[in-house]
């Protein structure tokens, strides 16, 4: 009877701890104008600097932060820009306009998926959904965009074509942490 309880015990920690690395985990991300609030997906980590490099550098503005799975396919950046005038909730559906004329023009063969406003919490964000060719495939990009103290934070849960439907549900679990502080 002895053995069996112990055995029952260890199983219940293997357990805890097994759900416990399955779970998102909660980060915080501090900017010029305030704190992101966000859950990553399950198993994602923060990239090396030569990772970031590879991934984010050939555009020349790397994000705040990133994470991404293992292969590094699917990754989550957060990024923070300045804004001339100041951005509120109000002007959001503005920005959604101004971003909607302006991607196609700066990245050849954009097709929005989806676009729209959406309420996360008491926020609201613009949502844009694209994909994108690649040299060698396609990308999906889900982009969310708020204001942070007047200025812009951007959100991007980003994957190949391929994979996009194995992240999907995890990024947009991450989508509905979303807060701004």
């Amino acid at each position: 009877m002895r053995t069996l309880g112990r055995t029952v015990r260890h199983l219940s920690i293997a357990a805890a701890l097994a759900l416990f690395t399955l779970t998102a985990h909660a980060v915080d991300i501090t900017m010029p104008s305030g704190v992101l609030k966000v859950d990553m997906p399950m198993g994602y980590t923060e990239p090396n600097a030569a990772e970031i490099d590879s991934k984010f550098g050939r555009n020349g503005r790397k994000p705040l932060k990133a994470y991404g799975n293992a292969k590094r396919t699917s990754t989550v950046s957060v990024s923070w820009s300045e804004m001339k005038k100041p951005l509120t909730q109000e002007s959001l559906p503005e920005l959604k306009t101004a971003m909607e004329d302006m991607m196609p023009k700066l990245t050849q063969g954009l097709i929005f998926n989806d676009r729209k406003m959406v309420n996360v919490g008491d926020r609201q964000w613009v949502l844009l959904d694209s994909t994108v060719p690649a040299i060698d495939t396609k990308l999906r990009n889900m982009m969310y965009l708020s204001d942070m103290g007047g200025n812009m934070v951007g959100v991007n849960f980003n994957s190949t074509a391929e994979e996009f439907a194995s992240q999907q549900s995890a990024f947009e679990a991450a989508a509905r942490t979303l807060k701004v502080e």
